[in-house]
């Protein structure tokens, strides 16, 4: 019993303390949320999001250069991230050597990585049938970019049972660790825009993404992505494409009028309760997440993303004197 007692304390002391601080703790920050910097936090890497390749395979958005941020540390380390559309088939096409749009990529690539102090691909909507021309297009932007460039690669989140369903599937972790510098786990959306509600990111489901990590990818470049923020879900979703018989179906049963004009066709407006079901990152859990990723010493964290934190998160990160 006394022993419970003890265990019991030092868990709950682990929560509510300061959380160690890691080697790095890397952040993600959108073009125009520059204001909302913290003025002082453990921050070493900051990854602006995001240049997206085009349909031309051109590079547009995002940060031509790191802005000024008051709150960075002298030696804050600035990469810029390149994002594709999330659409397979467009990946496919862009992936192929053989067609004009790969090596165009990565020429915009070494262009725009001047400024920065490193360059994040961050492909999502790759397919298993693309996973080893998605390895081949790592290794040409790796040899392509110049020497003193951080390469860092963010990955889904993968777990053993997971790999085991699909052998396949393109994010194959201990390739990518020999060919990046960094690898960034996104550990979160374990409950996503358009599915079932739920955690962002549950400590048991982290625990198995930590867990595979730790064994396919060397610690000295695993970064843990941290979710910063909440999602919301409505029930039932209301909005939907209607067929005529489903519009005059809930005229009746609603005894709506409805405005009807040849410039405009119909139109009508009724009120109906939903639900909608929040779920959100807490200081609480987000400790605990830090807890969980300094068992096994790593590299680091990747916070997504700045200005969805909840307060007094970046002092809680903070070491303590």
């Amino acid at each position: 019993m006394k022993h419970a007692i003890v265990i019991l304390l030092l868990c709950l002391f682990a929560i509510s303390g300061q959380a160690k601080s890691f080697p790095e703790t890397w952040v993600y920050l959108m073009k125009g949320e520059e204001k909302h910097f913290p003025a002082s936090s453990p921050i070493t890497d900051i990854a602006y999001f995001s240049a997206t390749v085009d349909g031309d395979g051109h590079l547009k958005g995002g940060h031509l250069q790191p802005p000024i941020l008051p709150g960075a540390h002298s030696k804050t380390r600035h990469h810029l991230v390149i994002t594709l559309p999330w659409n397979s088939t467009l990946a496919h096409i862009y992936l192929d050597p053989k067609l004009p749009f790969f090596e165009r990529i990565i020429t915009h690539i070494v262009e725009r990585s001047a400024p920065f102090d490193g360059i994040q691909i961050d492909f999502e909507s790759i397919s298993k049938a693309d996973g080893t021309a998605y390895l081949n297009f790592l290794v040409a932007v790796k040899k392509a970019l110049p020497k003193d460039k951080i390469f860092s690669v963010a990955v889904m989140a993968r777990w053993a049972e997971h790999k085991q369903k699909n052998p396949t599937d393109a994010f194959d972790y201990p390739i990518i660790a020999l060919i990046a510098d960094r690898v960034i786990i996104m550990a979160y959306d374990e409950h996503y825009r358009g599915g079932s509600h739920g955690s962002i990111a549950s400590l048991p489901w982290c625990e198995k993404i930590y867990t595979y990590a730790l064994k396919t990818i060397p610690a000295n470049k695993l970064i843990m992505g941290i979710p910063l923020y909440g999602r919301g879900w409505q029930t039932p979703s209301l909005a939907h494409a209607y067929k005529n018989s489903e519009i005059i179906a809930e005229l009746r049963a609603k005894n709506i009028q409805i405005s009807n004009n040849e410039t405009h066709g119909g139109s009508y407006s009724f009120t109906e309760t939903v639900t909608i079901d929040v779920h959100y990152e807490t200081l609480q859990s987000l400790k605990a997440k830090l807890n969980l990723y300094q068992q096994h010493p790593i590299r680091g964290i990747a916070c997504w993303r700045i200005s969805q934190e909840p307060e007094g998160f970046w002092k809680q990160l903070s070491p303590s004197d």
